[in-house]
């Protein structure tokens, strides 16, 4: 009888795989899919993701299948999915021109009832001069011809204006041959992301961990050569430096008015005297309980003593940066203060935060004295971890957060070699089950 299904079950397998080849690996079109104004374009290829999935049940069946039964009876509802035909891939393109603000995706076939069924999932109808179009929070749809065309917006001031839609349909396309496809074709990976100037980032999943990897443009590159380092133990940690000057140019318009409006101080002036380098670790969280002692009258005016105990929890953390006349000028906006015996951050609410000065250097702490960390170093220039399922396996007061996603994660990192090769990584929880239908449970 074992042998019997053991029979089945490869012959199942060898049907899947030899299906899997013609069904995986289709022939993608890419003429007439992008326009030749795009900057930036994200290729998302649904058959590889398909055949992700289809890998993971192939080599860890059980791991993939959730056997709780929900207790809820859900309604049905028809599915925006079911009405869309699904492409073997699906190009996202925009630039800093006419598609500023705007992640824009090619054209997909739908079926009749498309309309229909956007209607019922909330989506508004309206009318931009002699074109409809459906629109929900960041998302705008416009169909025609059985066909939509998905506008997402990245740019919370950015309007879909008449000229946007009308620019939808007009203009050249990119051949099979552009440049800007090249990188995509040579690298076989569910997602990746190339631009005009020779820039590209491919997604890589193994099982429960997502990894993006590329090379960052040295024309927009923000990091600057540092020698990053890490506290072993640290719960989250950031080191690097940033040039500051091409940080603060691609800062919305905006920025530096909420800034000033929430600190009093000039994100200009911050960054010219800031040189960019910093270091930041929390390393834990110190729980602590005070006795308040208060006083009441009872009905004969006699004085009663009530205590309570106030129990607070205090992220330690420190934050290293380092700039000529940093200092200065946060004690001239009054931004450090001299509370006591000790200087004080005063944009803190939440706890008091020291500031400790030396020459160029400064540090921010939850500690009454200068935190030397014990850091490691790194060959990278830029480094960043957050070990969440650390953060939340405890209560940490006010300092608690709950995310269906972030809920999900184990821990999160990104790093900046010297010669600019970018690797991040989402790795969760549930390694086995694959990353993709863990994102959509």
């Amino acid at each position: 009888m074992i042998k019997k299904i053991a029979y089945i079950f490869l012959i199942v397998c060898c049907i899947i795989v030899t299906v899997g080849f013609f069904r995986y690996n289709p022939t993608v079109i890419y003429a007439g899919k992008v326009p030749v104004s795009a900057e930036a374009v994200i290729h998302i290829n649904l058959r590889e993701i398909e055949y992700n999935i289809l890998t993971s049940f192939l080599e860890h069946p059980l791991s993939q299948v959730d056997f709780k039964k929900s207790s809820t009876v859900k309604e049905k509802q028809r599915s925006l999915l079911d009405q869309i035909e699904v492409p073997n891939s699906v190009f996202l393109y925009t630039n800093q021109q006419e598609f500023k603000g705007f992640l824009i995706s090619d054209k997909v076939s739908v079926k009749n009832d498309f309309v229909e069924v956007l209607k019922e999932t909330g989506f508004k109808e309206e009318k931009v001069g002699k074109i409809t179009i459906y629109r929900k929070q960041q998302i705008t749809c416009v169909v025609n011809n059985n066909e939509v065309q998905i506008l997402f917006k990245v740019d919370k001031s950015a309007k879909v204006s008449n000229e946007l839609i009308e620019v939808l349909d007009k203009g050249n396309y990119f051949s099979d041959d552009a440049e800007i496809f090249s990188n995509i074709k040579k690298h076989k990976s569910p997602i990746a992301f190339s631009t005009d100037k020779g820039g590209f980032f491919k997604v890589l999943v193994d099982e429960g961990q997502l990894s993006i990897e590329g090379k960052l443009n040295e024309n927009n590159d923000i990091f600057l050569p540092f020698e990053a380092s890490f506290e072993a133990d640290a719960i989250a940690t950031t080191s690097g430096k940033l040039n500051t000057k091409k940080l603060a140019k691609i800062l919305p318009k905006n920025a530096s008015g909420k800034f000033r409006k929430l600190t009093t101080l000039s994100l200009d002036s911050i960054a010219a005297k800031w040189n960019g380098e910093m270091d930041f670790n929390l390393s834990s969280f110190v729980k602590k309980s005070d006795t308040i002692v208060t006083y009441e009258y009872d009905d004969d005016f006699n004085k009663v003593e009530k205590k309570e105990i106030q129990n607070t929890i205090t992220p330690n953390v420190t934050f290293n940066l380092e700039g000529e006349g940093l200092c200065e000028y946060l004690h001239e906006k009054e931004v450090i203060k001299q509370v006591e015996d000790n200087e004080v951050l005063t944009l803190m609410p939440l706890f008091t935060t020291y500031s400790f000065c030396k020459e160029s250097e400064l540090q921010f702490t939850s500690q009454k004295q200068p935190v030397l960390n014990k850091l490691k170093k790194l060959d990278d220039k830029f480094y960043f971890s957050f070990d969440v399922a650390q953060y939340q396996a405890k209560d940490r007061g006010i300092y608690s957060f709950k995310n269906n996603y972030l809920d999900k994660v184990q821990v999160l990192e990104l790093s900046v070699a010297n010669n600019n090769q970018l690797k991040a990584t989402i790795k969760l929880k549930n390694t086995s089950k694959n990353f993709f239908l863990q994102l959509l449970n």
